[in-house]
């Protein structure tokens, strides 16, 4: 593109601001992280449409090592097809080569890497069959698919009743959002007595109900107490004197005109229990349990940035 103006845009990401200018760039996939060599065939490339940011405000970007982020949603949030890499990239793709699909493992260890599949997914992240459900009001641009049932325990929430929940699945949120008219009911239904009490307690490894998502198509996905559960215990006092409650860690999701108020989350405690696959053209979302592989396994060679220091 020239060097005469271009149009400009302001976007908010967290609690900062990016200003940046619209420009054409050519994305190309790799097969191997850091293999930027320039030999990629027009088969792995497309050009698509940018933002260059030429403006962020200290927080939180000074603190950021990532060099951009990519959009992975549906049509629907893109300001035009063109600004949509994925589409861009299935293109004129023929189906038996590259199909119209990407899978994520999220990894429960900084010793082995996370991994995002585009062209498909990757059998060798997951260790029963994918399961397959339907996008709900695709025209809307999410991974968003119905929730049937919430059960807690075995018992259902009367939030959900009449399956009048939906569900995201979100790569980048770090916790399990929850609407917030049933995020009390949902910390109640998963707080627990501890079952010892000292400083070392680990909150994950202390027996706790099953939280169970029923969704469109027979699709049943749980969490247990070491998906769900803050690591710190919290001391109460009552009249019985001192006691150790372990508690859920959940995220109060406010109602949007989008998604109203009965939207949850599939955030990390989700991802990390499940592979998920996404299916570009069919417009579905596919779960599986996530296998974990080994440090030994000979996985691709990361660098884990910003890591916090883990305390049990």
């Amino acid at each position: 593109m020239g060097s005469g103006e271009r149009d400009q845009v302001a976007i908010s990401f967290g609690t900062g601001e990016v200003t940046g200018e619209f420009i054409s760039e050519t994305v190309c996939l790799t097969e191997q992280f850091g293999d930027l060599q320039g030999d990629n065939s027009p088969a792995d490339c497309a050009k698509a449409r940018v933002i260059l940011a030429d403006q962020m405000t200290e927080e939180p970007f000074r603190s950021f090592e990532f060099d951009g982020v990519m959009g992975l949603s549906l049509a629907g949030l893109a300001v035009d097809p063109e600004f949509s890499v994925f589409e861009q990239l299935t293109r004129g793709k023929d189906p038996s080569k590259f199909q119209p699909q990407f899978g994520y493992f999220l990894s429960d260890s900084d010793a082995v890497p996370s991994e995002i599949c585009f062209g498909g997914h990757d059998p060798r992240r997951y260790s029963n069959e994918v399961q397959w459900v339907p996008v709900h009001q695709p025209r809307l641009g999410f991974w968003q698919v119905k929730v049937l049932s919430v059960s807690v325990g075995g018992k259902a929430l009367p939030f959900c009743e009449g399956g009048s929940c939906v569900a995201i699945a979100d790569t980048g949120t770090s916790l399990l959002g929850v609407p917030r008219q049933a995020a009390q009911q949902l910390h109640r239904s998963l707080a627990r007595k501890a079952t010892e009490s000292n400083s070392e307690l680990d909150c994950r490894q202390q027996p706790g109900p099953e939280l169970v998502f029923e969704l469109e198509g027979g699709v049943f996905l749980s969490l247990g107490a070491v998906d769900y559960s803050r690591a710190a215990p919290m001391q109460i006092q009552s009249p019985k004197g001192s006691q150790t409650i372990c508690r859920a860690s959940l995220l109060p999701v406010d109602k949007t005109p989008a998604l109203g108020d009965k939207a949850f989350i599939l955030g990390e405690p989700m991802m990390r229990r499940y592979y998920t696959a996404y299916d570009w053209q069919q417009k579905q979302v596919g779960f599986a349990l996530a296998r974990q592989p080994s440090p030994s396994e000979g996985v691709a060679q990361h660098r884990v940035i910003g890591s916090p220091e883990v305390h049990v």
